[in-house]
């Protein structure tokens, strides 16, 4: 790492010279934009990652290491830009939090990955923290003592800002390249580890790129004596530049195969999100700020005060890097590959032409309009007919008897022999009809058919502008084309519902699907050969959903008897003990749930402590009224649904363990029978 004093301006005058003279400055200053944007992005990266690190052994590892790096760029570039002579130790002494670190962070970083392909950590684990801990050691001899780094420039402004070396940086140096040689060997093993071509190729690209950290951050000029240091010669910047561009070219990389670890979700989902928010935070951030390095040195040109054209610039290429990259997002997915799959493609068409509820009543309304326009009448209506009754969907006018249109016998036995050809002319004939209408009040009523003519979906009612029907064949013709794209419109949002409750169903299962994909990358073997149904349910995103709604019909009822809990291995195991009845098993492990979130000591109906169990066990156990609880346990109707669902989620986290427990305790007993 290579430390540059603070550039001047870098405009030509107007001889060959001038541009000579000025051109090291100019090379300067393209080095600390290059720094700036290694910082932007690597600090975008750890904001990205950040709530995975906390989950996710390899991304917390990565995190780590990608901070210590931005530290030691952060340090490099506050070192160049300066201009108080006193800041610049600070600065150069502070730079060494990330040199120190960086090592045992890269070993962590190694250590994960290995252990991510199922290499069991062994002397690995005490490796680690001990790396942590020599790293501080460094970094308190490099703060607080001369021993590792000193301060032996005279005026630090007047040359290249550095610390020389103490007596103790060789031992430094050897530790430094032997603990990067070590995590290389680590990413190598795993890399030999991984069985899939996918898998092979990304821990091939990350053991080509690992050497990106300690190639930027290692401090090169310490091994040189600092004698007739004065300026950088010219042949050196590019080597510079250059350096920094291939690091951050590899850390790119890295973290673009990196991405991947902690993450159920599919790798065109992880390659969109990352893609998205790489564009939309440090790109525009870098863009930004070359932006304004020019913008404020030209100024003058431009005959502008430096404010009104910084001000200017930064908003227009704010507007214009949003605008650019949502009116190019879909060419540059194409170009990158990032949805590429002809389903992903056909879902995303079918989320922009999707009927939504909202949707379909804004165009029946428009449907409505149109027919009182034709019509000359104030009021018309749509009601979809369904199994539970007629369902007003739009209206358009005064409709006062909106609930008597509900309520109505004749219309709600329609809707209940609906696809009976039988039943359904019987209940038509209870009508009154005249001609093709329905006389229903005041109201003129045409049904709305499916596209095979055997289906009322709905009802069209128009407000009786006579006592009968007088349409004439204008308006008859008209008419006949609103009715037909109102049903169209009806039938395709049935179609959509259906649709999506098919796919709601099979969420769970995707999801499942999703996860075991995730962890069979590296973990193989071991990890398909689990008992992939009770692992699916206990990590089902609905988990807490199934707990409620088998504690809801505690006592007996489908959401009980059909329950997916069914298939948890302790219910299986529990089967024994009650007769073989899987429904009485699963209610006595809900019991068991419920009796383990019960506090010690004697009950009490109002303290805090016992408010959840008193929760369950009356609610659902007891099976009281929720006013009734409520009313006993002294609190608020709304606050009783808060701490139930509170409740809920404790009682499933309960059986969550348990589970887990029992399918680990199977694990451990069939490697005794194995080592036996």
């Amino acid at each position: 790492m290579v430390f540059v004093a603070p550039a001047t301006t870098f405009f030509p005058g107007s001889s060959i010279n001038c541009m000579f003279e000025q051109l090291p400055d100019f090379l300067a200053l393209l080095n600390d934009i290059l720094e700036a944007v290694i910082v932007i992005f690597g600090s975008a990266v750890v904001l990205y990652n950040l709530g995975r690190s906390l989950r996710d052994p390899v991304m917390r590892a990565f995190c780590a290491l990608i901070i210590f790096v931005v530290v030691a760029y952060l340090a490099e570039l506050m070192v160049s830009r300066t201009i108080v002579s006193a800041s610049v130790e600070g600065f150069l002494r502070f730079q060494w939090l990330g040199i120190a670190l960086v090592p045992a962070a890269q070993f962590h970083l190694s250590d994960a990955l290995l252990s991510t392909t199922g290499a069991l950590p062994n002397r690995r684990r005490f490796l680690v923290p001990i790396g942590y801990l020599t790293g501080i050691v460094f970094l308190g001899l490099a703060l607080f003592s001369d021993l590792l780094v000193t301060n032996a420039i005279p005026n630090p402004l007047s040359r290249i800002p550095h610390l020389d070396a103490g007596p103790v940086f060789p031992i430094f140096a050897a530790y430094f390249w032997l603990v990067t040689a070590l995590s290389i060997y680590n990413v190598w093993r795993a890399r030999q580890r991984c069985i899939t071509s996918t898998t092979r190729q990304r821990m091939t690209s990350t053991l080509l790129t690992y050497l990106a950290a300690p190639l930027g951050v290692f401090p090169y000029l310490l091994i040189i004596s600092s004698e007739g240091q004065e300026v950088i010669p010219l042949w050196l910047w590019p080597v510079i530049i250059l350096g920094n561009l291939v690091v951050g070219v590899m850390f790119g990389i890295l973290t673009a195969h990196l991405a991947y670890f902690g993450t159920a979700s599919p790798d065109r989902v992880v390659r969109v999100r990352l893609f998205k928010f790489m564009a939309r935070v440090p790109l525009a951030g870098s863009i930004v700020l070359l932006v304004y390095v020019l913008v404020s040195r030209n100024s003058p040109v431009l005959g502008l005060p430096a404010e009104t054209a910084l001000g200017f610039s930064l908003v227009a290429t704010i507007m214009l890097v949003e605008w650019a990259i949502h009116a190019y997002k879909r060419p540059l997915e194409r170009l990158f590959q990032l949805n590429n799959d002809p389903d992903v493609r056909t879902i995303q068409r079918l989320s922009e032409r999707l009927l939504t509820t909202r949707d379909l009543q804004q165009f029946l309304e428009s449907i409505l309009a149109a027919t009182c326009e034709a019509l000359r009448t104030p009021t018309s209506f749509v009601a979809a007919i369904t199994p539970d009754g007629p369902h007003l969907e739009a209206v358009v006018g005064p409709l006062a008897e909106s609930d008597e249109i509900l309520q109505d016998a004749n219309w709600r036995e329609l809707a209940r022999t609906n696809g009976d050809s039988e039943n359904n002319n019987s209940a038509r004939d209870s009508l009154e009809t005249v001609g093709d209408f329905f006389v229903w009040h005041n109201y003129w009523i045409r049904p709305l058919h499916s596209r095979q003519e055997n289906i009322v979906l709905g009802i069209l009612g128009i407000q009786a502008r006579s006592e009968e029907p007088d349409l004439n064949k204008d308006e008859e013709e008209i008419f006949s084309r609103l009715l037909h794209q109102a049903a169209q419109a009806l039938e395709d949002r049935i179609l959509q519902q259906e649709v999506f409750a098919t796919v709601e169903g099979l969420l769970p299962q995707i999801t499942a699907i999703q996860q075991r994909r995730s962890e069979a990358a590296f973990g193989g073997l071991p990890v398909l050969a689990q008992d992939t149904q009770a692992a699916a349910v206990v990590y089902d995103p609905e988990f807490n959903t199934m707990v409620r709604d088998a504690l809801t019909h505690y006592w007996g009822g489908p959401k009980l008897t059909t329950s997916p809990l069914m298939r948890l291995q302790i219910v299986q195991e529990a089967m024994a003990e009650h007769e073989n009845n899987p429904t009485k098993a699963l209610r006595a492990i809900l019991n068991n749930a419920i009796e383990l979130q019960k506090p010690e000591g004697e009950r009490s109906m109002t303290t805090g402590e016992w408010i959840l169990y008193n929760i369950l066990e009356l609610k659902f156990v007891q099976g009281q009224r929720v006013r009734d609880v409520a009313r006993r346990l002294a609190m608020s109707e709304s606050d009783l649904y808060r701490k139930q669902r509170v409740a809920i989620e404790n009682v499933a986290r309960t059986i969550g363990t348990m589970e887990l427990a029992s399918q680990d305790g199977d694990e451990e007993e069939e490697s005794v029978k194995n080592g036996k």
